[in-house]
């Protein structure tokens, strides 16, 4: 099997809620018409939106977001400054509980994904493809 060479491009974001917005946007101008956008779109707002409400970016920190894609697969790295109790993680969730199912959902979308330490803080990436 022949593994695709990606391209890479890198976004660094003030802690910021509006975070976000500004990453899909650039997401969707980076990949343009790409099959996956739609998904790499959503996955990467609900690690955006994690790393703003649990670690050291949403307090006055940053966040970095790295993309690699090729025609067939898009691969999104965030990462947060840390400062997070635990790693990032698969939870039960109460099926009344208005969030906590960023990472379900990432899980569900996703080919493979997974959390890598990154100085103090951590890279939560994924893999999405046409």
């Amino acid at each position: 099997m022949t593994v695709p060479t990606l391209r890479f491009d890198a976004l660094l974001l003030p802690g910021m809620d509006r975070a976000s917005g500004h990453a899909r946007r650039w997401l969707h101008d980076l990949l343009g018409e790409h099959p996956a956008l739609g998904d790499a779109s959503l996955c990467m707002s609900e690690l955006i939106t994690n790393a703003l409400r649990y670690t050291e970016s949403g307090r006055d920190g940053q966040i970095q977001v790295e993309v690699g894609h090729s025609e067939k697969v898009v691969r999104v790295t965030v990462i947060d400054d840390g400062g997070a109790e635990t790693v990032p993680h698969l939870a039960r969730v109460d099926e009344m509980a208005e969030g906590g199912r960023g990472l379900i959902i990432v899980a569900f979308l996703a080919a493979s994904w997974g959390v890598e330490r990154r100085g103090e803080g951590h890279a939560v990436w994924f893999e999405v493809r046409r």
